[in-house]
């Protein structure tokens, strides 16, 4: 491409890229600038709305007090009408007044009473205050003073520790002397407020073409808005936010949503501001489209496309006269430079064109008598350093590379302690740059210093590396384990150290974790061995008895026949053991050995992993067939009555199916079923046993809960509650295997997760995640 065409095309996208710069950063200025404006108008507007609704408020609260004052007014003068026709003594119209106005309640606290002109109270709800002076309180003085209209002040009743805001309106009734007031607290304005005082006009202001006030309370209830009604919470926008949950969580602030109003095809995106009412506790809120504030926005991108193409095609011809008036010189000032670029160092130009252009071509002609004579040494002296410097480049950036690239933290000293060298991983550690870090004491720099003094000092000293391992710290509220190696150097003359610090919490956890494995695993092949070993003689004990015990059944004619030989009858022989108690030992024999059996069982399972198969099951039929299982289950009738036992589902619908070994599930439910139920036999209270089921789904889990009202447990059963042999049963009752087992199967055969919440007296709740 000539330098011609290079020019022009070159002017031509600068002109062109500043134009468009100018008009991007002017359009972006003015959208910032309008959207703040907007917000600000919006936010001005949510305080005028605010301050609207709390003087409609007051006005309307203020009208409502004096119309009870007034009213009241009324039926005394109706009183003292029949004292005046001597219907009535003073003292009987008096007690009727006092028992109207005691009759009467403002709101939920309010009320009325009356004070005479020197500040005794005449009437009074509160019996107790009855022609008691209270002239001493600020407010009382004023009413004597004023006797007619609306006061506000604080007031604390007996028992209570700090003054709340208090409103009333006072009207005197001259026959008796009695100052009548009609009283209730701000807090309380809420409820008396009548809304439709102002409803309307709230409603009538607009804030572009379609924007509109509005006024929710902090339940979510819509108080004022032109289409919402009743309770809000559970609205949302077209992006799916809950907008009104949003505005009571903050209360005051913007948000900006996208809205659909009723009859509109598409939702626009939508500005709300709005403030809190404390006494009331309403939001107002001011509302309005954004398109209709950023209209004037779109005007002017209209009027920069128009303009853009305009401006281009002025911009053309201009940059083409100045390419050309630089290029003509430069083309031979090129040519010139072209025939030097070959060796020709004679080359000159004649200067000519404009004064920049001459001034050019003397510059380039003193250029070329120099380059000459330095052309040879020059070369050579930059071909040698820049070898030089390549050299030290690359060997600076590899040593810096491999000490960065270690995943350890590598730090330099010299022997004072203070840094020369700091790694990225010690950045990136101690969020100390190496800029920041290097020349300055390792203890202000490096927040594992008290770990590493005594091994730095060591090493100096020896002149040898020390090694300190397992060194544990404190690190993000977790306990931390480091390897900390300290190096001396010695090579350069200097004393200092190469610190390296790492990281082997992992391997530490790791070491237990494998510790704590081979002990599951020895008491795993412990409980394997144990119960082999018990299963033959087990197996001969429970065969010897049932085999006495066929030897002793009437049923059999052989048993009858050998009794006759022996000289005695089957009869007697059965007398005799049934008054000796031989057949109670007999079956306790069995029932031990049958025990024992269970115990075995168990101690199999716990020490092998389930081999049962896995299948898509419904984790809430599980639930109901282990229940069913419990109902019948012999062993619990004999301690408790399971179907005594109220249990209350909480199923979601839905659910999809978990991938497990049904019998197995089903199994670890049968469990927990079967210890709520021991666990609430225990109570003797008047609280009805109850057993609460849920079933819920929690992310890419299914939670199951199984939570019952006994005694609960404290926090040291609680963390045991899952170890083999742990029971809190009595002897003979618990294997201590059941839960154990049942973790075993939820956490290592399902990948699942299994907890208990429990305090002593507040039941106990068991949580079983397994995955979906």
């Amino acid at each position: 491409m000539k330098i011609r065409t290079k020019i022009l095309t070159g002017y031509f996208l600068i002109f062109t890229v500043t134009i468009l710069l100018g008009i991007g950063i002017l359009y972006s200025q003015l959208k910032t600038s309008l959207q703040r404006n907007i917000e600000t108008e919006l936010a001005n507007s949510a305080s005028s709305i605010a301050a609207m609704v709390r003087t409609a408020v007051d006005v309307s609260i203020r009208n409502h007090l004096r119309a009870v004052a007034e009213k009241n007014r009324e039926i005394l003068a109706g009183l003292y009408a029949l004292q005046q026709a001597g219907e009535l003594t003073e003292a009987q119209a008096q007690a009727q007044a006092a028992r109207l106005l005691g009759s009467q309640r403002i709101g939920q606290t309010g009320y009325l009473y009356c004070l005479n002109s020197k500040g005794v109270v005449t009437f009074h709800p509160r019996p107790g205050n009855l022609g008691r002076d209270v002239s001493e309180f600020a407010f009382v003085r004023e009413q004597t003073q004023v006797r007619e209209g609306y006061l506000e002040y604080q007031w604390m009743n007996p028992g209570e520790t700090h003054l709340r805001p208090k409103a009333l309106y006072m009207t005197y009734f001259a026959p008796w002397d009695w100052i009548i007031s009609a009283s209730s607290y701000r807090e309380e304005f809420r409820s008396l407020v009548n809304v439709m005082d102002f409803h309307d006009g709230i409603l009538a202001l607009r804030f572009g073409h379609d924007g509109y006030a509005a006024v929710f309370d902090d339940t979510g209830n819509a108080v004022i808005h032109p289409h919402l009604k009743g309770n809000v919470l559970d609205v949302q926008d077209a992006h799916g936010l809950y907008l009104i949950r949003e505005v009571v969580a903050r209360k005051s602030g913007l948000l900006y949503y996208w809205w659909r109003n009723p009859g509109e095809a598409e939702a626009r995106e939508k500005i709300i501001t709005f403030n809190y009412l404390p006494e009331l506790g309403w939001i107002a809120g001011t509302t309005g489209y954004a398109d209709e504030f950023f209209a004037p926005l779109r005007s002017l991108r209209l009027a920069a496309m128009v303009a853009l193409p305009l401006v281009l095609l002025l911009g053309l011809p201009f940059s083409l006269w100045v390419g050309l008036s630089v290029s003509r010189p430069l083309e031979a000032l090129r040519r010139s430079l072209a025939r030097a670029s070959e060796g020709d160092f004679t080359q000159r130009v004649t200067p000519d064109g404009t004064q920049e252009m001459a001034q050019l071509g003397g510059y380039f002609n003193g250029f070329m008598d120099r380059l000459d004579q330095y052309n040879t040494s020059l070369r050579r002296e930059v071909a040698e350093r820049q070898q030089a410097e390549q050299r030290e480049a690359r060997a600076r950036a590899h040593l810096k590379d491999v000490v960065d690239s270690m995943a350890s933290v590598v730090i330099g000293l010299d022997g004072e302690g203070c840094v020369t060298l700091w790694n990225r991983r010690a950045a990136e550690e101690f969020g100390v740059a190496p800029e920041l870090a290097l020349g300055r004491p390792a203890g202000e720099v490096c927040p594992m210093w008290g770990l590493c003094r005594d091994a730095v000092a060591a090493a100096l000293r020896e002149n040898r590396s020390v090694v300190r391992d397992k060194l544990p710290g404190r690190r993000g509220g977790r306990t931390v384990y480091s390897k900390i190696e300290a190096t001396p150097l010695w090579a350069s003359g200097d004393a200092g150290v190469v610190l390296r610090i790492v990281d082997i919490t992992d391997r530490v956890r790791m070491e237990e974790v494998m510790v704590q494995t081979e002990k599951m695993m020895s008491v795993g092949g412990l409980a394997a061995g144990m119960a082999h070993e018990i299963n033959n003689p087990l197996g001969g004990i429970l065969q010897g008895v049932q085999n006495v015990q066929r030897r002793m059944a009437e049923d059999l004619p052989a048993n009858r026949e050998a009794a006759r030989e022996a000289g005695t009858t089957l009869e007697a022989l059965r007398g005799y053991m049934q008054r000796r108690g031989i057949f109670a030992t007999l079956t306790g024999i069995r029932e031990s050995g049958l025990r024992a059996a269970r115990i075995v069982a168990n101690m199999l399972e716990f020490s092998r992993r389930s081999e049962s198969n896995r299948m898509p099951c419904d984790v809430t039929d599980l639930l109901d067939k282990a229940v069913e299982l419990a109902e019948s289950d012999y062993d619990l009738k004999k301690r408790y009555d399971f179907r005594k036992i109220k249990v209350v589902r909480d199923y979601e619908q839905g659910l999809p199916p978990v991938n497990c070994a049904g019998t197995e599930i089903e199994q670890v439910f049968l469990n927990l079923l079967r210890n709520a139920a021991q666990a609430m036999g225990g109570v003797h209270d008047d609280s009805a046993p109850t057993l609460r089921l849920g079933v819920h789904r929690e992310g890419d889990w299914v939670r199951v809960e199984v939570a019952d009202n006994g005694p609960g447990m404290t926090e040291i059963t609680r963390k045991r509650i899952f170890e083999p042999f742990f029971t809190t049963k009595d002897v003979g009752e618990g294997t201590g295997l059941g839960l154990s087992v049942s973790y075993f199967i939820v956490t290592r055969n399902h990948g699942g997760t299994f907890a208990v919440e429990s305090e002593p007296g507040q039941g106990a709740t068991f949580i079983i995640r397994l995955p979906l």
